[in-house]
């Protein structure tokens, strides 16, 4: 059985011109605040934080630290939050194709967290499992842009809807010289 499947239910969006737009505008600021992720819908109270959703809804690896013996502590999250907390878009994100991407895919499918992902030039995601599958959208890729699931490699390609099953150990590797960047929706 194959770990990633390619879904035609979903329309093609050029998402990739429009984050570029609401960078460059300063309606949403990436690279400033040097993160790998942010969140296109949140939970409700918290709709102009599109940092609530990124990384682990568990730990808190913003707030690592190492101990006496050097190695590295990650404490829990004060406020845990499941998937399916986040059921409202950012404001950040009203009005635009992101909002109508939220829209659509939450119709078809039992969704949690859609975040922008970024994977920066040579580098490589560690050996994980997600609690819940995901459906990848390549915003920005290029040649040398993997995905591993157990044993299967497969480069995602732009504009291509890809479900993933992510609750088997998995990474992502990076080996070109260009930052990669996806639209990743956590199902469950």
């Amino acid at each position: 059985m194959s770990n990633f499947e390619v879904l035609n239910n979903l329309p093609y969006y050029d998402l990739w011109s429009e984050f570029v737009n609401l960078i460059d505008s300063g309606a949403i600021k990436w690279h400033s605040l040097n993160k790998d992720q942010i969140c296109i819908n949140t939970v409700p109270g918290y709709e102009d934080d599109i940092h609530l959703g990124r990384g682990s809804l568990h730990y808190d690896w913003d707030n690592n630290y190492k101990d006496e013996s050097g190695k590295i502590i990650v404490p829990e999250r004060q406020e845990k939050f499941k998937e399916s907390d986040f059921s409202v878009i950012c404001n950040q994100f009203k009005g635009t194709r992101f909002d109508d991407v939220f829209s659509k895919v939450k119709i078809l499918y039992n969704i949690g967290r859609i975040r922008v992902m970024n994977l920066k030039p040579k580098t490589c995601l560690s050996w994980h499992k997600d609690t819940h599958p995901r459906i990848h959208y390549p915003l920005k890729t290029q040649e040398g842009c993997l995905m591993i699931i157990e044993n299967e490699t497969v480069h995602l390609k732009k504009h291509e809807w890809v479900w993933t099953d992510t609750t088997k150990y998995h990474t992502a590797i990076n080996s070109s010289r260009e930052e990669r960047y996806h639209l990743v929706v956590s199902l469950g």
